[in-house]
Parts: C-alpha cells; structure tokens; sequence
C-alpha cells in the first residue's frame, strides 16, 4: 500500500530569520536552502522581497541558479486596501523574484481586519480575491496563508468562524490550489485544531490543505500532526524550534513524527541524515544545537541511570539509527555496573580481549566506577564527552600509553581586542627531544590548540584533517564567584568522526589544555587503533586469491 504524501514547506529563511539572535545573510539564506535541497524538502521559503535588500540579493542568485529539486517560494501580502494589484509595489515586488512558488498572506479574523487592517470585512475578502488570481496570471504557484485562521474559527464565536470559512473561499475563487490554516498566536489545544482542518477539508476537498503552527503552548508538533491526521497534507515549520517567538513547529519533530506515523515527506530517502541535517542548519544559524532535541538531540537516546542503562530498549520507543542518531549509555555518579558493563561493551578505543576481561570483572568495572565518581566529586561531568569517558576507561585500566608530553604548563598571550597566542613545550612519544612552538588562533582553546597540532604534524600526518570546530565553558553547578570551577567542553573532528572531550578545573585556560591535550590523542588514538584493525584483516603474504 502507498503511503500517503505530506508535502514539506521549509520557512527557516524568512520565519527562522526573525528569531531573537538570529540575523541571516544573503550566503547563509542560499546555504541552507541548497541544504534542504539536498534533503528532499520540496518547498523552500526563502524571503520576503518587500522587506530587504538581503531577500532581493537571494532571489537575484536563485534565478541565475535554481535549486536541483527542491522549489523556492517568495511571500509577500495581499494588496493593500484601495490599491489595485496590479499597482501594489508588495505584489509587484513578489512576481519579480520570479519565484516557482508565490506564498501571499491574508487576514482570517474579522477582529484582525476591522482593528489591524482598518478595513472592512468585505473589501478584505475582495483583497484576499484579487491578490491570489493577479499573482496567478503568472505561471508560478499560488499557495494562500490563512493568518490568524484557529483564533476566527475556534475563539471568535459564530461570526468568526463563518469568516473565516468565507476567506478560504475568497482565496479559492481566486484561483489558489493550497489553502494553509495558519495557528499564528500558537494557543489552540489539538484537538481544536483537528475539528477545524476536519471542517476545511470537508469544504475545500479538491484543494490541498496545510498547516502552519506556531509553538507558544508547546502544542506546535502536535498541532501539525492533529491536521494531517483530519486530512492536512501541507505542513509547514522552520528547523530546530526556529521563528518568532517560541518558534514555529520544529521540521525535525515534524518530520520524524510523520515517518514514525507512515506518512511519506520527500525526505524519507534521507531519514538517517535528519540529525547531520539539523546540526548543519544549526551552524549556519550560529545556534547552539539542542541537546534535548527530540530525535537528533545528544540526549534524545542518553541513559544516565542505572536502572535506565541496564534495560535500555523498554525505554527507547524506536531504534536511533533511524534518526542518524545514536544510543549513549554514559557514566555519572548516578551510574551502575550495568552502566559500565556497557560503557565497556560499545567503547570503540577497547581492545577486544580487554573488554572481555573486564565484562567478566565486576571488581574491574567496580574501579571503572568509582574513578567516573572520583572526578565527578571534582567537578568533572562526562556525560557530554564520549572521548574522555573511553580515555577514563583505559587509563584505570593502565591501557593507555599517552604521546604527549607536557614539558612544563603552556603559556596563553591574550591581548583585548586582539590576537590571543600559545606558547607550548611537549615531547612526543616518550622521546628527550623538545617541541618548542608558538601560535595564533581565535581565543585560548584556538591558539592552544593550533600550537599543539602544529607540534605534533612533525610526526603524525593525519592531524592535518583535524580540527577544533567548537567548546563552552560553564560554571560547574552550586559553584559561584571567580574560585569557581569550570568545566570545558571542547568538540572536535577528522573529517570523518566528530568526538567531545571535557575537563574541569579553576583555572579555565588549564582545564582548556587538557581538553585539546584528550582530543588529540583521542585522535591518534583512533588512527592506531584503525591501522591495527587493517592489519589484522589484510591477509598473510603469500596467501592464494581464491
């Protein structure tokens, strides 16, 4: 049986650009649009051509360069009252982006158009008419947004919700295909939400109903989800919680809610690459991702508890993989030896007879335990840091040899409003010989670890792939005052794996050093322990081919 289809409208380049913090460029606009393109968002809202001069720049490249697959949509409003449209400058302005996609704004409440739009209810019906057939003279698609259409129909009373029948009907008439309910204010229960889209689609049930939520009750997922189950087959939202606001209903939730429910989006082909997805549009908004995040988040699938860790798949709904994300059985003070057993099970740096050994140890996991607990009474937390947690492992195991060196504490030049330098002293792989080197970068964590990396390419090649791509500093809880203590989260990356490491200590520019010092054998770590299993599976010389 074919699934149904759910068309998925992106609207992070307009609705995510008004987010508190959030100020995109003409660059960060077309990245994140070729990034849905990628994939497999059909519909991409990109600006607003009215508005500014960075949606005009947008539009100007993406007529010179159409996106592969996915369509780009222009919004705008609909005329103004006592303009003809082929006189407004807001619709002018929409036809000459050239847009495949021409997505136009109207009013649903007659509250809203009598105090907001000073106009009458009838000259709003005759503006939402004219607006959608004068765009559809051109051959782009007209999709109508029915602003404010749950506050009409479901706390205005009769009068309201019969107007904003009549307004879906006026954009009909014009011509629009796409009607989409607009639950601008975010304060309507589901269950209103669906008896509304239900009354839509028994209306209008040759035309394609969709969604647009907004999350000021934390309702915004469910919300999209309650109108595709009466019949909506349109939902639009921006990544990440992004937009005004609380933000409208997250694309994520959005999107794994609907495969879960067996719905096809266009990007079910790409379903693994939804936590990758996300994090990219994350740095590209300069957002922090969202370690709570429902499927992609860090935590979504993180079990801390002992009770939790021990039987971990009855309370995990659906497997991670599905999501690109993955399980995380972390170690804490709140762990127990079911935790370690598998923390010990999944650790990737062990090597298969330690582990073994230690699985059949509980005096060995006992040990493992009590250290995570040592360090945690010092401040450290590693249930964020996979690296140091598997250093930890091996170091109270004695499995670990360390490459590097400190010859005597690091020295950080930080300079206000300018360059901040490191200077490092290491020997490398147990040798007398000194590294001596001194370098620039973006803040102490950058200088230090650009110094260290360039101390240690002399010997190991594959550093040259490695990279500091983020860090944060915080407080460690219950601490206050400049004697407090400071845990470092330093993220790092090959090119092929990302890994976190932390420290914590008073002094923030040490706890940094051990970061960078924990990443970077974490690194080379890696590359043994990977060249070791390519010897291990290349066959013997001599061998015959079969």
């Amino acid at each position: 049986m074919m699934k149904p289809q759910v068309e998925l409208y992106d609207a992070t380049d307009r609705d995510g650009d008004q987010t508190l913090g959030v100020s995109l460029s003409a660059a960060q606009k077309l990245t994140i649009a070729q990034a849905d393109d990628r994939f497999g968002i059909p519909l991409v809202e990109v600006g607003f051509p009215e508005s500014n001069a960075v949606d005009d720049a947008v539009f100007a490249a993406l007529r010179g360069q159409p996106l592969q697959r996915a369509k780009y949509a222009a919004f705008g409003k609909t005329r103004r009252k006592g303009v003809r449209p082929e006189d407004d400058p807001g619709l002018r302005s929409l036809l000459a982006t050239q847009a495949p996609v021409l997505t136009v704004v109207g009013k649903s409440s007659p509250r809203h158009v009598v105090e907001g739009l000073r106009a009458t209810t009838q000259e709003n019906l005759r503006m939402i008419t004219d607006s959608v057939r004068f765009l559809g003279q051109e051959d782009a698609r007209v999709i109508y947004d029915a602003e404010h259409f749950f506050d009409a129909y479901c706390s205005e009373g009769a009068e309201g919700r019969g107007y904003a029948m009549r307004t879906l009907r006026a954009a009909a008439d014009g011509g629009a295909r796409t009607l989409v309910l607009c639950e601008t204010n975010g304060g309507q229960p589901p269950e209103r939400v669906a008896e509304a889209v239900a009354a839509v689609c028994g209306e209008f049930h040759d035309l394609l109903i969709g969604i647009h939520a907004h999350n000021d009750r934390g309702m915004a997922t469910a919300n999209s989800r309650a109108a595709v189950l009466a019949g909506a087959r349109h939902v639009q939202g921006t990544w990440n919680r992004t937009g005004e606001r609380t933000g409208n209903a997250d694309l994520v939730e959005v999107i794994g809610n609907l495969h879960l429910d067996g719905y096809a989006t266009g990007a079910d082909g790409n379903m693994c690459r939804l936590k990758q997805h996300a994090e990219e549009i994350a740095r590209i908004l300069r957002q922090p991702k969202i370690p709570n995040q429902p499927f992609v988040g860090e935590r979504a699938c993180a079990h801390k508890g002992g009770m939790h860790a021990s039987c971990y798949p009855l309370y995990e709904f659906t497997d991670p993989g599905t999501f690109g994300n993955r399980r995380l059985i972390v170690g804490s003070k709140q762990a127990g030896l079911s935790n370690i057993r598998e923390l010990v099970a999944h650790a990737k740096m062990l090597e298969d007879d330690l582990r073994a050994r230690v699985l059949a140890d509980p005096q060995l996991q006992r040990k493992i335990l009590a250290e995570i607990k040592r360090l945690e009474e010092q401040g450290y937390r590693f249930d964020r840091a996979d690296a140091s947690l598997e250093l930890l492992l091996l170091r109270t195991l004695d499995a670990f040899e360390p490459k590097i060196r400190e010859v005597c504490p690091p020295v950080v030049h930080d300079v206000l409003g300018g360059e901040t330098s490191a200077t490092i002293k290491v020997q490398i792989n147990g040798t007398q010989e000194v590294y001596h080197d001194v370098c620039e970068g973006d803040g102490p964590l950058g200088a230090l670890s650009n110094a260290l990396q360039k101390a240690l390419r002399r010997k190991y090649a594959s550093l040259e792939q490695f990279r500091l791509i983020d860090y944060r500093m915080e407080i460690a809880p219950g601490q206050e005052g400049t004697g407090s203590i400071v845990d470092v989260y330093a993220e790092f990356t090959d090119g092929e794996d990302t890994w976190v490491t932390t420290a914590a200590s008073v002094d923030s520019i040490e706890a940094g050093w051990k970061s960078v010092v924990d990443g970077i054998e974490y690194k080379l770590l890696k590359d043994e322990r990977s060249r070791l299993r390519q010897r291990a599976s290349a066959p013997e010389d001599g061998a015959a081919e079969s």
